[in-house]
């Protein structure tokens, strides 16, 4: 029997060669999108979760009220995890982590290259999945100037991994660090990713200041015993800072965090807080990519379902002559669906062909390493359920309705559409196209928005400006390097910045002035800068000056952002009195608010506080336009020879900047893609149900034409039934777009405003394609010869 259903459907599918190619062609690009879409979830979910201790390893969340708000961040002080780990016996090991993937130079003999590391306490290896290939965790980092480092490295510097243990590493040119033990390259699905970490006790010596309970900076990661009670856990710890940060009843207030716990596994997708909660982050992109993928696939079964149906009429007789010779219902409805199923079956063939194609391409754009396993279980498992269900999904309509039919009523060529299948029919049309205008003005919506950000005026000029990571003699001879490039062609001016201007993300609430209330907790950005920054960034000033070479008095001031001057509340803030982390100093000037931080952030207080000095920073050089190419080659050749024990590495404002916003670009784009695949594909299903239409009405159309009607007519008649549905789509649409749309741009503090125009030129453009598609089957129905329709009635 299942031997007669294939080759019934195979004769079935070779004789209706074209729907079937339509219908396979419309399912093997929802499966393809659904696949791609199923690969990158698939490795966003998996991320840092093969740890075998992972369900028992927290990191510690720091909340504080902060001007009447509760705020939350991933940081804690540097002590905290030492001392937790005596106080608390559900603790098994702690750790700090940095987070901070710093680039930095490594030089061993004549070797010099730049990689990325990062500085990690001592139970580091204890507590996660790291496999060391030489050495042990106990020693791995425990003592202040050692290093491990990655197989990579060590097959790079070494010639392999057992020559590398007990070499020494030279590391910005300041240090050198002794490789204790060498690790497996860090595995794809590893959020945080370095090639070498340094042991905490370096970052001390280094940064004296993280010893300081005030001062919260690195993560502070925790491995609870299995047996651990953690909300107990966590009640315990909610209060534990007090006594070190010196909090007691009037200053509560104003200074008392609370800590609470975030799973390990948790922090890579849920990395945004809001309120002093865990509220969302890549996960909402998970979850946006999830509907997406099933929209699609959904649109492709209901246009698989138009297009079946479209064929009643060719297949009414043959339902009506084996249900004579006694095939039941049930077998019918079997074929049917066993004729879908081996559809979908080969067009999952294709999406396999074509995930393969696009992949390196996906990739690039999503900015993954995603390969596809075709052994591995879990794919498989997942590859036959969607397959499963897709063809169950598309093939359960038209199996049911067309096992439905009666015999006698086909055979006499009496076959009519129930109102209720018609308004079925239609319907599946409706919720494409709904579907369809709902991605294409989010589309429109997100386009509009990343072109905003792009142009939005941040306060500074991004464009022809270049930062330059500075380390060892590159730092000791900063005035050297200045007046250097100064009088190189091509370079406008020069400046130093501790962070970059588009992503100042250090804090403080230890801000102090002259009628401070002391219940006010303000949390202000602060950043040291050099002299000139003003000019090198194109900020303007508001009041006052900015700080100059020929004032020896100014290294004590202090210039702030007009969001500062309101918090502080001077009538006349010149000149009036001011203190960062308890160093004393004036105000010298104001500088108009500038973007320091997303825009999806408002304008924060800032302090700029001076740093010619400063043994860290990047160098700030603005190019004059057209120029950059010269300045480049200026600045390279002054660095090597200043330094020629550094790689030279420079980035450009613009890039950074733009970088800031590569998950909502990734979004817009791969939404550009499934708009025009989920509007494809309905056309399909337009096309199909005109099809059908026109199938349906053939002696109407003959007897029209012998009346007097014209084919611009019947054009008009067919068409305008489409159109209705296209327009009941829009009216369902354009709703559901706006509060999708605005809840979107709700997360952007600086954002596009929604169009009203967006709505009837998105409109207009489905109608458009709508009429096209339904066009070929009008005018063929209306180019028919009612003589050959009419002459056997």
């Amino acid at each position: 029997m299942i031997v007669n259903y294939f080759k019934i459907a195979i004769r079935s599918i070779w004789r209706n060669k074209a729907v079937s190619a339509i219908n396979m062609l419309g399912l093997m690009l929802g499966l393809t999108s659904s696949l791609l879409i199923f690969l990158w979830i698939s490795d966003e979910v998996n991320m840092d979760r093969y740890h075998t201790n992972g369900p028992q390893l927290y990191r510690l969340m720091w909340r504080q009220i902060t001007e009447g708000k509760r705020m939350a961040m991933g940081s804690t002080p540097g002590p905290t995890a030492d001392e937790f780990k005596k106080k608390f016996p559900e603790i098994v090991h702690t750790s700090v982590f940095t987070a901070r993937s710093k680039a930095m130079t490594l030089k061993v003999g004549e070797k010099i290259f730049k990689e990325t590391g990062d500085w990690a306490g001592a139970d580091w290896f204890k507590m996660l999945d790291i496999r060391l290939l030489a050495g042990s965790p106990e020693t791995a980092l425990r003592d202040p100037n050692s290093i491990s480092i990655s197989r990579k490295l060590a097959d790079n510097y070494f010639g392999g991994v057992q020559n590398a243990v007990g070499k020494s590493i030279r590391i910005d040119n300041k240090e050198e660090f002794q490789v204790t033990s060498v690790f497996e390259n860090l595995p794809l699905n590893t959020s945080q990713k370095y090639d070498f970490l340094l042991s905490w006790a370096s970052f001390l010596n280094q940064n004296p200041w993280a010893k300081e309970w005030g001062n919260p900076s690195p993560w502070t990661l925790v491995q609870l015993r299995a047996d651990s009670d953690v909300a107990a856990f966590e009640a315990k710890i909610k209060h534990a800072l007090r006594s070190y940060l010196s909090i007691n009843a009037k200053n509560a207030a104003r200074f008392d965090v609370e800590l609470f716990l975030q799973p390990y596994e948790d922090i890579y997708l849920h990395s945004e807080t809001d309120n002093g909660e865990i509220s969302g982050g890549r996960i909402d992109y998970v979850h946006l990519f999830a509907i997406v993928g099933v929209i699609v696939l959904l649109i492709a079964c209901i246009n698989f379902m138009n297009l079946s149906t479209a064929q009643t009429a060719r297949r009414a007789r043959e339902v009506g002559v084996r249900k004579v010779v006694g095939a039941s219902r049930s077998r019918l409805t079997i074929q049917f669906l066993g004729e879908a199923l081996l559809l979908t079956f080969a067009a999952a063939l294709g999406a396999l062909g074509l995930v393969i194609l696009l992949l390196p391409a996906f990739n690039q754009l999503t900015g993954k390493a995603i390969a596809l396993h075709m052994t591995d279980w879990n794919f498989s498992l997942a590859m036959f359920t969607i397959v499963a269900v897709t063809g169950g999904l598309a093939g359960s309509y038209p199996a049911m309705y067309l096992s439905s039919l009666r015999p006698i009523s086909v055979l006499k060529g009496a076959l009519k559409s129930k109102r209720s299948t018609t308004m079925f029919r239609e319907g599946l049309v409706v919720i494409q196209f709904t579907i369809s205008m709902v991605l294409m003005i989010g589309t429109f919506v997100v386009y509009r928005q990343m072109n905003f950000i792009q142009e939005k005026n941040l306060g500074f000029d991004r464009e022809n400006l270049i930062y330059v990571p500075m380390e060892g003699r590159l730092l000791e001879r900063y005035s050297v390097l200045k007046q250097e490039l100064l009088h190189m062609p091509g370079v406008y001016g020069v400046s130093r910045m501790d962070y970059q201007p588009s992503s100042i993300g250090s804090g403080t609430t230890q801000v102090d002035w002259t009628g401070k209330d002391p219940s006010v907790n303000i949390q202000f950005a602060q950043v040291s800068v050099g002299y000139d920054m003003d000019s090198v960034l194109k900020m303007k000033l508001k009041e006052g000056r900015y700080f100059s070479p020929a004032l020896t008095t100014d290294s004590s001031g202090y210039v702030i952002n007009e969001e500062a001057a309101r918090r502080i509340g001077y009538k006349d803030p010149i000149g009036q009195p001011l203190s960062l982390w308890g160093k004393q100093g004036k105000i010298l000037g104001i500088i108009k608010d500038f973007h320091f931080q997303s825009l999806r952030e408002p304008v924060k207080p800032l302090v700029m506080w001076f740093g010619e000095k400063n043994n860290y920073g990047n160098l700030l050089v603005r190019t004059q336009p057209g120029q950059t190419r010269y300045a480049l080659a200026s600045l390279e050749t002054i660095c090597k020879k200043l330094d020629p024990s550094f790689v030279f590495t420079y980035s450009f404002a613009d890039q950074e900047y733009e970088k800031m916003y590569k998950n909502e670009q990734v979004i817009g784009t791969l939404g550009n893609y499934f708009a025009f695949l989920s509007i494809f594909i309905s056309c399909l299903g337009l096309f199909g149900l005109a099809s059908f239409m026109a199938q349906q009405r053939r002696k109407e159309i003959g007897i029209r034409k012998v009346l007097g009607a014209t084919v611009l007519g019947i054009v008009g008649l067919l068409s305008h039934h489409f159109l209705r549905l296209i327009l009941i789509a829009i009216l369902i649409a354009c709703p559901t777009a706006w509060w999708a749309m605005d809840k979107w741009l709700s997360g952007f503090k600086y954002r596009q405003e929604l169009s009203w125009w967006t709505f009837p030129a998105t409109a207009g453009l489905l109608i458009g394609i709508a009429l096209v598609t339904v066009s070929y089957q009008s005018v063929r129905a209306a180019l028919l010869d009612p003589g050959k329709i009419l002459k056997s009635e």
